[in-house]
């Protein structure tokens, strides 16, 4: 495909370097000198300096033959501008656009072909949110995906000192399980994350994704060693910003009939909160001073969610949150370079808008039998859900004869309501949706496992 991305920032410089990495044709436009320049030097695709929304740059970064746009600059104006002028004057087929701004992004009736022509709105802010409350809900994770309709979740795990996975080989796993049925379908060990085979050790500190049937996690977590889940109802949550993110986690969790306090150091926007949500406590004040958070009694808290957007604020008041031993902190971190260092400082649970917001765009882009696909781990695995139809070659093959792409493994298959996590003698039948986790340098070969045969037509 020829893909026009515009803006490359850290979002637009992950979707570029993804979709350049799979084949295919890549432009990127950016106002800024320097972050062209780090785009030409990291990657090998076309570069244009200029304002994405001018006709001439576009045209310059052939806009005429490109299949898709994708408008991911720092501006809601200049995305949604640049989109009507490559339908207006280049007619492309497909466009994106990253809408920040709730009062544009909530109002459905901005967009559509006789409107503004933008064929899918991502907010990095709701994509966020929506990762932060999946994580909320399984406490003890540092991950939660859901797969198949919600059927099958990818829950992100560390394996804590004498819990039950830690110092065993996958190939006791079943053993060591019962009857709850759990695939390891990747694993990182000092810091790099890898497809597992039956003779990898898990150790103490290493992470894990574990491929789990919806209707078994809490049952799974509980068998983990973290302790039953407790009611949502009577968990006490801190929460850290009231901006955009931390608005839209508050009114998710108050739903969900949890107890919250909201910090937010904008009066005037803790004003505001607190006539728009219902039974949040809002109060203004530093997340970063310690009288306050004693004074609202961050120690009984069960969560504490860093949601500002200030990643060093977030940073340093989970720091805080883990010093008083609170059960569960997540943290939002927005630039790439804090990524690895929060785990390193013991902050295992991290939310990245760059990282949520570039999968749901990476999902929407993949065509043919792929229904969902996101990055795992440090983002060099891929998670792909796929569905089987007739005439496949991966279909009546029993999977321990299936020649699969080296690292890939099948982690579960959902067979109309019944999840199926594999062995060696399971097969796939038609209309199987079939989650596999895989390197991202083989995601063709394995969308060949689920290409249509002629004789299907």
């Amino acid at each position: 495909m020829n893909i026009l991305v515009l803006g490359a920032g850290e979002v637009g410089f992950h979707i570029a370097s993804r979709l350049a990495s799979e084949g295919h044709d890549v432009a990127v436009v950016d106002n800024c000198p320097e972050r062209t320049q780090r785009v030409a030097d990291t990657m090998d695709v076309r570069t244009v300096t200029g304002n994405a929304a001018h006709p001439s740059v576009l045209q310059q970064a052939g806009a005429e033959n490109a299949d898709l746009l994708i408008a991911a600059t720092a501006s809601d104006e200049t995305n949604m501008l640049a989109c009507q002028v490559a339908h207006s004057l280049f007619k492309v087929t497909t466009k994106m656009a990253r809408i920040r701004e709730p009062d544009f992004a909530n109002n459905a009736g901005l967009f559509g072909r006789d409107e503004l022509p933008i064929d899918l709105i991502i907010s990095p802010e709701h994509e966020a949110a929506k990762a932060i409350v999946k994580r909320y809900q399984v406490a003890s994770a540092m991950d939660a995906q859901g797969f198949a309709g919600d059927r099958v979740q990818l829950l992100g795990m560390m394996i804590r000192p004498k819990g039950l996975l830690a110092g065993l080989a996958l190939a006791e796993l079943a053993e060591v399980m019962g009857e709850n049925r759990v695939y390891v379908v990747a694993h990182e060990h000092n810091r790099r994350w890898k497809v597992p085979t039956p003779d990898t050790v898990l150790l103490a500190g290493d992470s894990v994704y574990l491929a789990v049937a919806s209707t078994q996690v809490e049952a799974v977590v509980e068998a983990l060693g973290d302790g039953k889940q407790e009611q949502r109802k009577k968990r006490n949550v801190m929460l850290v910003g009231g901006g955009n993110v931390g608005f839209a986690v508050a009114q998710a969790l108050e739903k969900m009939g949890v107890s919250i306090k909201l910090i937010e150091f904008n009066r005037e926007r803790a004003t505001w909160i607190a006539d728009h949500l219902d039974s949040t406590v809002v109060l203004h004040g530093d997340a970063l001073d310690r009288d306050l958070l004693e004074e609202e009694a961050i120690g009984s808290m069960d969560d504490f969610l860093a949601l500002t957007n200030d990643d060093e604020t977030n940073i340093l008041s989970s720091l805080i949150a883990r010093k008083y031993k609170v059960p569960h902190v997540v943290t939002l971190v927005n630039r790439a370079i804090y990524s690895d260092l929060v785990r390193e400082i013991g902050l295992d649970v991290i939310v990245s808008p760059r990282f949520t917001t570039a999968a749901s765009i990476l999902r929407h882009v993949r065509k043919g039998r792929i229904l969902g696909m996101s990055p795992l781990g440090d983002g060099k695995l891929e998670v792909i859900e796929a569905e089987a139809l007739e005439t496949a070659v991966i279909l009546d093959v029993p999977l321990k004869d299936l020649k699969l792409p080296e690292d890939t493994v099948i982690g579960a298959i959902v067979r109309g309501e019944e999840v199926i996590i594999p062995d060696g003698e399971t097969m796939v039948m038609p209309h199987d949706h079939v989650l596999l986790v895989t390197r991202t340098d083989t995601i063709r070969e394995v969308e060949r496992l689920f290409e249509v045969r002629l004789e299907f037509f």
